[in-house]
């Protein structure tokens, strides 16, 4: 009796911890096709269940970059699932599921990633250096357009007055075009304080006569580049491009051809920085480590085979070193403060960087700089500078020259309901016509 009494007491126990650590939601699923529709219904319960283990906590910073990036790597949350429903269309697939998703791994990983990106925030933004002037208008107007995609899902980013405000400063640091795209980028974004940085690439624009030269069809091409700003890695291109619009004033139908273009398609973009995040799951967050007045490649080999057995440390760790400066790209599994301390402590066993007691001198995001402690380093003493310094304000004249090109340049775009209004009229009118006819 009592050995029945104890099975039946442990196997409660044990359904209960189940039942604790599996959640069952139900998702939706849109596609062009079944297998979309499925993996998109997929990812939406993981989504779910990431709301459900952070439910808990007051605030979750970046929360839908974290439950986007999470989304993305459905392989072992969803433990099985039902599918309650399908819906074949004309131009998509609809799916409804109900699925069991395991709440131990997510939980570890929400918690990881939590950690890793919680002061994430985008930029958007171009190099005015290569951007005629009479085109600045429509680049400014794409870029604000961006921003809106990003507050739309919630993700942070920088104010475009911002932006202005560094771009306006950096024409005079910049000014001759000496600097290379890639430094000019890197300058704006660590002056932004921003971790990922979309650059507007290049917008090309095709029109061609139509009606009788009465009406203007444009199509837009956008190109989009995606940076990881901390550790200065491209993370690829984006090109989006618009459908043949077709209207009366040119510069509206650019116009709107540029907003609806990144309002349908930008998440093209998205997916290469969630993609990106993560496999951070899997693979650890990429770290970049600076090393200043510290020695020589031969000096950081010692150190770098100490990061290869090191159990929380990975990655190709390729050194880049030149003129007593030392770049070390790895990844990590945990927080940077503990990756720091991971290197002081390494760097304590070895004899040549123990004599020089190195520090940790500046911490931005996921790229940590390092230099004996009492050594002037000037480029950190330089980049801490800039980093503090607020960007020069605008002059008023300035000011008043930006609006004056945003006014000229962005006409005021009718909403999609007036449109839709202003067609249906343009259909009854023309249908008046013919019954007069």
């Amino acid at each position: 009796m009592k050995r029945v009494l104890l099975i039946s007491i442990f196997l409660t126990f044990a359904f209960t911890s189940w039942a604790q650590e599996t959640t069952i939601v139900e998702a939706k699923g849109v596609g062009l096709k079944r297998e979309d529709a499925l993996q998109d219904a997929l990812r939406n319960a993981v989504g779910q269940a990431v709301g459900i283990t952070v439910s808990s906590q007051t605030q979750v910073e970046n929360f839908m970059v974290l439950s986007d990036a999470i989304s993305s790597k459905t392989e072992g949350y969803i433990t099985n699932y039902e599918i309650i429903k399908e819906t074949p269309f004309k131009d998509r697939f609809e799916i409804d599921i109900k699925a069991s998703v395991s709440l131990s791994p997510l939980k570890a990983d929400v918690d990881m990633l939590s950690r890793a990106i919680g002061g994430v925030r985008f930029l958007a933004m171009y190099d005015p250096r290569n951007v005629p002037a009479d085109e600045i208008g429509m680049y400014d107007f794409a870029t604000e357009r961006i921003n809106e995609a990003l507050a739309n899902r919630k993700y942070r980013y920088i104010e475009k007055s911002r932006f202005d405000a560094l771009n306006y400063e950096a024409k005079g640091m910049f000014h001759d075009g000496s600097s290379g795209e890639e430094s000019y980028v890197q300058h704006i974004g660590f002056r932004a304080d921003a971790q990922f940085i979309i650059k507007l690439n290049r917008i090309t624009v095709s029109k061609r006569s139509e009606a009788f030269d009465t009406r203007t069809a444009s199509k837009v091409l956008i190109e989009l580049k995606a940076y990881d700003n901390c550790t200065a890695e491209g993370l690829g291109t984006t090109l989006i491009e618009s459908d043949w619009a077709s209207g009366r004033d040119a510069e509206s139908t650019l116009y709107s051809s540029i907003a609806s273009t990144i309002e349908e398609k930008i998440d093209e973009l998205f997916k290469l920085y969630i993609s990106y995040i993560g496999d951070w799951v899997n693979n650890g967050t990429p770290y970049e480590l600076r090393f200043y007045a510290s020695g020589s490649y031969r000096d950081f080999r010692d150190i770098r085979n100490k990061l290869k057995v090191h159990k929380d440390f990975g990655g190709q760790m390729e050194i880049v070193s030149f003129d007593n400066y030392t770049k070390l790209n790895c990844t990590f599994s945990k927080k940077p403060d503990d990756l720091a301390d991971a290197i002081l402590d390494i760097s304590d066993e070895v004899p040549f960087f123990k004599e020089k007691e190195m520090d940790v001198r500046l911490i931005f995001g996921r790229q940590i700089s390092f230099a004996p402690r009492k050594e002037s380093v000037p480029e950190l003493d330089k980049m801490k500078e800039d980093y503090q310094r607020e960007p020069a304000p605008i002059p008023a004249e300035e000011k008043q020259k930006i609006t004056t090109e945003k006014t000229i340049k962005t006409p005021e775009l009718k909403s999609k309901n007036e449109t839709k209004e202003s067609n249906k009229k343009t259909s009854r009118g023309s249908k008046s016509k013919k019954s007069r006819r």
